[in-house]
Order: structure tokens, then sequence, then C-alpha cells
């Protein structure tokens, strides 16, 4: 869940043109409640039924885009090792803002950064590696930090419990992508209950040229720990109706 609504903030763009004068904030909170309940329930086609054509060719068209937002075990399997990969980038992001952006530097190896990462996100641990058969056969929590790393680009390695291993690389002013890159070791033990996910339409407000902006919370419990993340919708007029133009996601969360 994590991955598609981090791969759909990566491609924010604030500019939207209006089609037409829709109904109102009513029926833009329907539409984004109708949105979010596909979005949650894995329903790919109904959910790029809602995205408007500008966004709808973010991913490459309809089909990509329905495969893009299907649920199955092997995808939410995949998402919590990216997730991982996500919350790992957000920290080394945070940690190199106290030295100009830079991620390491002749005084701050990257022993350094793994441990700064630790201690901004306790849930992740971070050990040095390279390549991605460093993360074979580890726990999704634990991301390796590879040791070909510099001042201004990070990669990080983590599998998943399906034994696909993923890569994500990102730097200064470039947006973090993530890749599978590799086959670890699948894990024997029974799949981990997925967690519970709903959400809540906090406010409504329209824009002068029609456009609607819809925050919401997305509440997520999972093994006993509840998260909570920022997320807003920008809806443009089709019709009497609205189409989903972007989204924008607080990666981070919050206990």
């Amino acid at each position: 869940m994590v991955r598609r609504l981090a791969v759909l903030a990566a491609l924010v763009v604030l500019a939207c043109s209006p089609l037409a004068r829709a109904a109102g904030p009513d029926e833009g909170r329907s539409v984004a409640q109708k949105f979010m309940t596909a979005l949650l329930a894995g329903d790919g086609k109904t959910a790029c039924g809602l995205l408007s054509p500008r966004f709808l060719n973010q991913f490459g068209g309809e089909s990509k885009c329905e495969e893009g937002f299907a649920t199955s075990a092997e995808s939410s399997a995949d998402d919590q090792a990216q997730e991982s990969l996500l919350r790992s980038y957000v920290a080394a992001r945070t940690s190199a803002a106290k030295r100009k952006g830079f991620f390491v530097t002749k005084k701050f190896h990257l022993r350094d950064l793994a441990d700064a990462i630790e201690r901004i996100d306790p849930r992740i641990d971070v050990v040095l590696g390279k390549g991605p058969n460093a993360a074979a056969g580890r726990l999704v929590t634990t991301v390796v930090l590879d040791t070909r790393s510099g001042p201004r680009r990070v990669v990080f390695y983590a599998e998943s419990d399906d034994g696909s291993i993923w890569r994500l690389s990102g730097g200064r002013g470039v947006a973090p992508q993530v890749d599978e890159v590799g086959t670890g070791v699948p894990e024997t033990n029974a799949p981990p209950t997925p967690p519970s996910q709903a959400f809540t339409v906090d406010s409504v407000a329209p824009f002068t040229d029609g456009s609607l902006l819809v925050r919401l919370t997305l509440h997520a419990e999972e093994d006993g720990q509840q998260e909570t993340y920022g997320l807003a919708l920008v809806l443009v007029p089709a019709g009497d109706s609205y189409l989903v133009d972007d989204i924008l996601l607080s990666v981070g969360g919050s206990g």
C-alpha cells in the first residue's frame, strides 16, 4: 500500500487545468471516498477510472495503472520492503540536512549515517554492505546501506519476505527510484497478518479555478502499532463531478 502511495507522491505536479464546473465540495468528498475505498481494496479498475487523463498518462495508460494498483500477496510482501527503503531514505535526507544536504563528509562516514538513520527511525536496522546480495536472508526491516554511497547519492537494499531484493537509489535534487534487482532467500514462516487500513476525510477546500483540495488521514495498524499518514487529493472538475489529478503524501507518518 505504502509503495502505491509513495509512487503517486513522486509524480505530484501542482498545476492543473479545470475541465468544467462541477457540483461542489459534497461531490468532491464523495469522489475522494470512492477513490480511497478502491485504493485500499486494490480495485485498480475503479481507482484508475477516477484519475484525470493527465494523471492517468503518468502511469503509462489505463492498463499499467490498473496493474500498479492491483492487490496481491506478492505486492504486499514487496510493499513492506519498499516501505523500509523509503523510511531509510527519508531518515538519510533528514540527517543530510544537518550537513548542507550531503549524506557523508570527510568527518561523517557511512557508519555514522547508518547510526543516524537508526536514531531517526528506530523501526529500521541499517547494516553496511555492497550490492544486492548483501540483503539476502535479512529481515524486511533490515536495510543495507551500500558502501559505494557517497556525499550526493545513497543506495539502499532490502529483501521482501518473498525473496525479492529491492534497491532504492536517490540523491540531491533527484527523486528516489525503487527497482527490483535480485532474488534472495524467501521467508519460510507464515506471512504476517496484513495491516488493517482505513481513512477519514478531514476537509474539502475549493480553489478559484474550480478544483478542490481534499485532505485525508490514512490510519494503519500492524502488529499492534498504529500509524497515521497525512494525505491530500487534488480534484479537477469533469462534467458534473471530479477526477483525481494529484496526490500528496507524507511518507514519514506518525505513531
